[in-house]
């Protein structure tokens, strides 16, 4: 219900009648009339972008976030005309004319820095990339393009993971070939020579496992999104934003100490915000599917450990044994 009796008492009911009561409701009414009237929809490829003030559309034009060639309406139109055509009409000709062109002269979306790293330079790339996701997720993720491919956020994330992945083994590992044991029981007697081989295997490996893991939680956060938020932006706009924020979190790993609860809590955190601009949904509906997520995640998990235990039962000639009731 719109306006519950609690909040605004029905003035014509005769027992709670007041003229106080019936200007401030008329008024109300009146007032959310003239806003819904005075805001501009926004609209692109067919897709609502949503409802906006005239302020709103100015530091959109601003951002880059609409660009001339978005259809906009308003109530008094007859029908949708380009941005770039009501912008005047409309009194808001002071924005500069250069955030009016279309998508194709000047893009929408270019951040983060990895995206441009040809004009910006490969290391200055990665700097201003972790800067502006780590400090500016918002803004950053507002810019992003949500169908840049997925190859270039992809070899961001394994840059990044792999390069710290092995920064940390690296400065843990005097203490791991002096107690083998720290890892696990099963380690002891181990020889520093084999240990030093496993992790090496385990490094160079390593690209493959996060690549695994990184396309199934995407796909798992992509569904969830599907059911609950029911967003329509494609499977690359989450696998994009999930790539620029973990491994952009996972510099926070080199931390002294605290690297790991660090990048976990950071990484969730611009994570949020990242899925929340990216797909432009409510944060209650992104909580719900993020959580459904890691439902679906545990159960995949689970899946896979006793499929692995049933097929090693198999490999080894010994498949699991039903012990007899007694």
């Amino acid at each position: 219900m719109l306006f519950p009796e609690k909040l605004y008492p029905v003035p014509w009911k005769a027992d709670s009648f007041h003229p106080c009561k019936f200007f401030r409701f008329t008024l109300h009414i009146a007032l959310i009339t003239m806003d819904a009237m005075s805001q501009i929809h926004i609209a692109r490829h067919g897709q609502s972008l949503g409802a906006f003030t005239e302020e709103e559309i100015k530091e959109g034009i601003q951002s880059r976030r609409f660009v001339g060639d978005d259809l906009s309406w308003r109530s008094g139109m007859s029908e949708w005309l380009p941005l770039k055509e009501t912008v005047i009409a409309w009194g808001l000709d002071a924005v500069p004319a250069t955030s009016l062109t279309g998508a194709d002269e000047m893009p929408l979306m270019s951040e983060p820095a990895w995206e441009r790293r040809a004009e910006v330079g490969f290391f200055k790339a990665i700097v201003q990339t972790i800067s502006a996701v780590l400090c500016k997720p918002g803004t950053t993720f507002s810019k992003l393009k949500v169908d840049g491919g997925l190859m270039r956020p992809l070899f961001y994330y394994l840059l990044m993971s792999a390069v710290t992945f092995g920064v940390v083994l690296c400065y843990q590992l005097p203490s791991i070939l002096k107690n083998p044991t720290l890892l696990s029981s099963a380690l002891e007697g181990v020889s520093p020579r084999t240990l030093l081989l496993g992790f090496g295997i385990i490094w160079i490996l390593s690209p493959l496992f996060f690549t695994g893991g990184i396309f199934i939680s995407s796909f798992l956060t992509h569904l969830s999104l599907k059911i609950i938020a029911k967003t329509k932006e494609p499977f690359q706009a989450t696998f994009r934003t999930m790539c620029y924020a973990v491994g952009s979190a996972s510099i926070t790993q080199l931390i002294p100490f605290v690297g790991g609860i660090v990048s976990a809590i950071w990484g969730v955190i611009i994570y949020f915000i990242g899925l929340k601009k990216v797909h432009r949904i409510s944060g209650g509906r992104l909580f719900f599917s993020v959580f459904l997520s890691v439902v679906l995640f545990v159960l995949f998990y689970l899946v896979i450990i006793v499929l692995a235990s049933v097929a090693m039962g198999v490999f080894a000639g010994h498949p699991p044994v039903v012990s007899p009731a007694k």
